[in-house]
């Protein structure tokens, strides 16, 4: 397993300098520790809260915490999301989920108020982001340590938690 992971990696490192694009200018990194982590986790207890941001070029990188409470059910293709300009990593630190990625959604509805909402620790969501019933995708359990990235418009939706789930 580790080594078709290292594969993937090596084959996009080397692809990428061959379309000859320009090094953009330098910038600092964006550390997260542990202790942000814990401090947010302390601060919002069961809420959702922007933890860092950094500008990247031509994109914004925003680490967020995100819990949803035990017990949420929602009925299967209903409730998914996709966000039109943004890549969602999900690092599970705690709890267990059903999510379902992947899909179509059937009408899709703008939700046009997302964007206005001001999130604890001074977030904001600016990506459109359109919701409603889906088709299709994909259904597995995740839990602690597992890693899911959904790219741009990828139907999404938290289908089943069975314990609280924190993740950043």
């Amino acid at each position: 397993m580790r080594q078709g992971i290292l594969a993937v990696v090596t084959v996009l490192m080397v692809v990428r300098p061959s379309a000859q694009t320009p090094l953009p200018p330098p910038t600092q990194a964006l550390d997260l520790t542990a202790a942000d982590v814990q401090t947010m986790l302390k601060a919002y207890p069961g809420g959702n809260a922007e933890i860092k941001s950094i500008d990247a070029g031509k994109h914004v990188v925003d680490f967020w915490l995100e819990q949803r409470k035990a017990g949420l059910t929602t009925p299967a293709g209903t409730g998914g999301i996709a966000h039109a300009e943004i890549t969602e990593i999900y690092y599970i630190v705690q709890g267990k989920a059903t999510l379902v990625t992947g899909g179509r959604l059937i009408e899709p509805k703008l939700n046009e108020n997302l964007p206005k909402t001001e999130f604890p620790g001074g977030g904001k969501f600016p990506t459109p982001t359109y919701g409603g019933r889906f088709e299709g995708g994909r259904s597995r359990t995740v839990g602690p340590g597992d890693v899911i990235v959904v790219p741009p418009g990828t139907v999404h939706q938290w289908a089943f938690l069975n314990a609280a789930l924190r993740g950043k």
